[in-house]
């Protein structure tokens, strides 16, 4: 599993079905070593589901607890146990995601943004009056050039 892999498959979106979550854990590359056992480097498969697991985990085991308990399970077993941990650990999850994605839930959304860019604001407007005391050269340069903040200097950058 990984969200930067541009595979839909590679990663556990909140608004997946249970059954689409049973498919994405069964199509989850693993190895053909027999077992289930917790090694990063030999067996990053097995290991990245056993981490899941522990993240979903109710009984908050660790990893190496339940690699101890799920050791002699077939790949395939382990893996449905994993996708039904998952699937139980997303519940609640999933319901307050349904919950705010009603459409009667968006003006909270909505408002929750303005607040979160009016301090986002608020903050680059202090970051830019700092900068402005300590190196006033470049803040006029960046005011001359239509950057009003660091965030849009930093974006030119990157894009």
């Amino acid at each position: 599993m990984s969200k930067s892999h541009e595979d839909p498959r590679s990663r556990i979106l909140l608004d997946d079905s249970p059954d689409e979550i049973r498919l994405k854990i069964k199509a989850a590359l693993t190895d053909s070593t027999t077992g289930v056992s917790y090694d990063p480097v030999e067996r990053p498969g097995v290991s990245n589901l056993l981490t899941l697991v522990a993240y979903m985990d109710e009984r908050q085991r660790s990893v190496e607890q339940i690699a101890s308990e799920c050791r002699a399970l077939s790949l395939r077993a382990f893996k449905e146990q994993v996708a039904e941990t998952i699937i139980k650990g997303m519940a609640n999850i999933k319901s307050k995601y349904d919950y705010f994605m009603d459409t009667s839930q968006r003006q909270y959304l909505q408002d929750v943004a303005a607040l979160g860019r009016g301090k986002a604001r608020l903050k680059a407007d202090e970051t830019m009056r700092q900068l402005a005391q300590d190196d006033p050269i470049s803040t006029l340069w960046m005011i001359r050039t239509g950057f009003r903040t660091i965030a849009g200097f930093v974006a030119s950058f990157i894009l």
